[in-house]
């Protein structure tokens, strides 16, 4: 894949050549069996791609790691609408993590109404989820097709990440089929498939864990390549690189150890703290000693026409996401 530029950087979408290669490369699919097109992939081996597809740069991997784990959904409906739904090639799913609007029965389904905010991968997702309520029966999550929803002209004034296309959508009184709504773990296919047992927390922990390690290690090898400065060289070899590969490898072992303790039913509240408290401990460290890259990096930093630059508003931005923190 030839290098990000700027004004990729810059946009607020994915070139469509970027998206084809994630649909040749089934990046969406990472947690979609087999049986509907995916790779169907274990959650070390997903972790793995998630990581080095953020190294080619932060908003594709962020892209990639909010649709894939979206369609990591496609365990949760009966076998025959998820083949309906995700094995299309280009079948990924954007979502919104909260929780707004209504939901009503129909007798074919239900009718939807309401805004949802954040949708990350808009631009070209062909399903989006969503969690509306109703007072009588509480709240339901749902999966409706990207020809139901109305896209909003507002985008995301995000500094980092951009071309991840997190925008809103609005629903007005949408009719959804029966059986396109579903409960998080609740698995309806593939019940052998052991990343489908994960509970949502921390599958997303490790999701995006992996990706912020990644966009880290983007900003990294453009400091390498651009700012060929001693003091940059000496923190980077001697701080940041030891620090990466070994929260690597406590991801990798983590996530091979949750998913067969989720297989196994032997996962408990303890192990999910403890997974939480790694992770996000590790990744804050690196973010620590990335403000002395910072520093010792000077001007280019904070220069809108060098791609360091993006590359560390990325960071900025990934490191936000309360799934990162410990």
């Amino acid at each position: 894949m030839n290098p990000f530029t700027i004004k990729e950087y810059q946009q607020f979408h994915l070139n469509q050549d970027r998206l084809q290669k994630c649909y040749e490369e089934k990046w969406f699919k990472l947690f979609v069996p087999k049986v509907y097109n995916g790779l169907q992939l274990s959650m070390e081996e997903a972790c793995r791609e998630l990581y080095k597809i953020a190294e080619i740069q932060g908003g594709l991997g962020w892209t990639v790691n909010l649709g894939a784990g979206a369609n990591w959904f496609s365990g949760f409906f009966e076998d025959e609408i998820a083949k309906e739904l995700f094995t299309p090639e280009n079948a990924v799913i954007a979502g919104s993590g909260f929780t707004n609007g209504n939901w009503r029965n129909t007798n074919l389904g239900f009718q939807i109404t309401g805004e949802w905010s954040k949708c990350t991968g808009a631009n070209h997702a062909s399903l989006f989820s969503l969690t509306a309520n109703n007072e009588s029966n509480g709240s339901k999550i749902f999966v409706v097709p990207r020809e139901k929803v109305q896209l909003s002209e507002e985008k995301w004034p995000i500094m980092g990440m951009r071309n991840s296309s997190s925008f809103g959508i609005t629903l007005n009184k949408v009719e959804v089929p029966k059986g396109h709504d579903f409960q998080m773990n609740v698995i309806k296919n593939n019940q052998d498939y052991g990343v489908f047992h994960i509970p949502f927390q921390s599958f997303a922990r490790l999701c995006m864990s992996a990706s912020y390690l990644g966009v880290v290690k983007c900003l990294v090898d453009i400091c390498l390549k651009d700012l060929r400065k001693p003091l940059v060289i000496k923190i980077i070899e001697n701080d940041l690189l030891p620090l990466l590969d070994s929260s690597l490898e406590q991801l990798y072992e983590s996530a091979q150890r949750i998913e067969e303790l989720s297989l196994d039913r032997r996962f408990n509240e303890k192990t999910a703290e403890n997974l939480k408290l790694k992770l996000g401990g590790n990744n804050m460290k690196i973010f620590d000693v990335l403000q002395s890259l910072f520093l010792a990096g000077g001007l280019p930093f904070i220069e809108e026409d060098k791609l360091v630059h993006w590359a560390y508003r990325d960071v900025l931005t990934a490191v936000q996401h309360f799934m990162v923190k410990p």
